[in-house]
């Protein structure tokens, strides 16, 4: 285990703000994939050929996904091998539009196969980042997945804004090379230590249809909106994306206040759906402006939903030692595939057979209630359980508080490590609560133990929680007495 000093999260600054860089390099690209019908990565075609080049990446990243779900040990093994030979698959898709713009058109089937490319790489490094950030210790991940989405976001936006075309391709290859390099670059100075060995990562169950319905629910009203406002045209596309900002802005300060406070997830889950709602509802009683407005909101609120959602993964990947590349991939696929259909369906109804005001309408009535139904089944509400587990923490405080330093509670005492090891053994803890357990019995409480294990107090109360239940305990005493118990027999 490491020690404290190797750990404080201060020796890592510089690996979190080189990550963000990354991270929002990353965001920077996607977005302009996401909303690229309207941008400079289809200059040149209309509106319908440049959907079908954009919902082909969708399919060739919905496959990778499937693909990397399949053989996940296998790219977990070889995932520096994996992002070298996919990542630089975006930039045909560049050079295509830069040949596009100064030379001449090229076929539609060879943009398709540009197309192609791009949503592999999108899919290979997205995962690559996930695996990283699923590795390194989690203190500080939410905020740096935030600001990275925060940055991601403007360089969307500057990029896309109208000036000089070449230089804004080059400045996205630019963007697309340093997503890569970033992540290679902090794994190469990874420490041993955080990597670990294939099988000892836990492999999570299949996804239930109601988790996987909401999932594709939520990613057809992304689909649904982005290629909505491509329609109206590439102003609209830019303000669009660029109104992501107040989202992940949102987010960014959920989880920096996430290692201070217990923030509920649910809670935070739920806030998304009026605004998701009111958007859609909305839409189609407004002309151009009203409709860009409503579409703003929308795109806000889901990306709000995607940036806590992609740090929540990724610090459950670590503190519970899930198998990363199964997990991102596992809510991946059912995102896009709901991405797709939502994509589909929007240029169906806003652009081969556009709707008059009255039956888009009744479609926006009926995709809403969709979303709703979907939301209700899968909805849970962690309220009680947070309540039960902040209780059971401040009536351990006081007791804790008064307790003499017991013999044998150093880290060095194999005696008193010796019987957390079986007491964990007999709980079945996982590795993470041992670790908890063991501060614990020595009367650390959550701020101690979030500090030398670099975590945040949520994560913290949330391991206290489960090894409480698991041991069948009320307090922190109790728990003490079981730990005890061996030595006095």
């Amino acid at each position: 285990m490491q020690t404290e000093k190797t750990r404080r999260d201060g020796d890592l600054t510089l690996t979190y703000v080189v990550a963000s860089i990354g991270f929002g390099c990353l965001i920077g690209w996607e977005l302009s994939g996401v909303f690229s019908p309207s941008l400079v990565l289809l200059e040149g075609y209309d509106i319908t050929e440049a959907v079908a080049l954009r919902i082909i990446s969708l399919m060739t990243l919905l496959a990778t996904f499937v693909v990397c779900l399949r053989r996940a040990d296998w790219v977990l093994e070889n995932k520096n091998r994996v992002l070298l030979s996919t990542a630089f698959l975006s930039l045909p898709a560049v050079a295509g539009a830069f040949i596009n713009f100064y030379f001449f058109q090229i076929p539609l089937g060879v943009a398709a196969l540009f197309w192609g490319a791009f949503g592999i790489a999108q899919s290979t490094v997205s995962l690559y980042w996930c695996i990283f950030f699923s590795l390194i210790p989690t203190r500080r991940t939410a905020i740096s997945v935030g600001m990275g989405a925060v940055l991601g976001t403007a360089l969307f936006t500057f990029i896309n804004a109208p000036g000089i075309f070449a230089v804004s391709l080059l400045e996205l290859a630019g963007i697309m090379v340093c997503s890569v390099v970033a992540p290679l670059a902090l794994s190469s100075h990874m420490p041993a230590e955080w990597e670990r060995p294939i099988g000892s990562f836990r492999h999570v169950k299949t996804l239930t249809f109601p988790a996987a319905l909401s999932t594709g629910c939520f990613g057809a009203a992304y689909g649904f909106i982005s290629i909505t406002v491509c329609t109206l045209g590439p102003y609209a596309a830019l303000i669009g994306g660029a109104s992501g900002i107040v989202g992940t802005v949102i987010a960014c300060v959920c989880g920096y206040l996430s290692t201070k406070v217990n923030i509920d997830r649910g809670i935070s889950q739920r806030s998304t759906l009026p605004f998701l709602l009111g958007g859609l509802l909305l839409l189609p009683l407004f002309g151009t402006a009203g409709r860009i407005a409503c579409c703003a909101v929308v795109i806000s609120a889901l990306a709000y939903q995607v940036i806590t959602t992609v740090y929540s993964t990724c610090i459950d990947s670590y503190e519970f030692r899930l198998h990363p590349v199964q997990r991102y991939s596992m809510g991946s696929v059912p995102n896009y595939v709901g991405f797709l259909v939502g994509s589909a369906l929007s240029f169906v109804i806003m652009v081969w057979f556009p709707l008059s005001e009255r039956p888009l309408e009744f479609a926006m009535v009926a995709f809403s209630l969709v979303i709703v139904v979907s939301f209700v089944i899968y909805g849970a509400d962690e309220t009680e359980a947070r309540k039960r587990l902040n209780k059971l923490l401040a009536s351990a405080a006081a007791t804790v508080a008064e307790l003499p330093q017991q013999e044998g509670e150093t880290d060095d005492g194999q005696t008193f490590r010796a019987r957390c090891d079986e007491v964990a053994a007999r709980y079945k803890l996982t590795p993470r609560e041992s670790e908890v357990l063991r501060l614990l019995a020595k009367g650390r409480n959550a701020e101690h133990i979030a500090r030398v294990l670099v975590l945040s107090i949520a994560t913290v109360k949330s391991h206290i929680y489960h090894i409480y239940r698991k041991m069948d305990v009320n307090s922190q005493q109790h728990l003490m007495d079981i730990v005890d118990e061996p030595a006095e027999e």
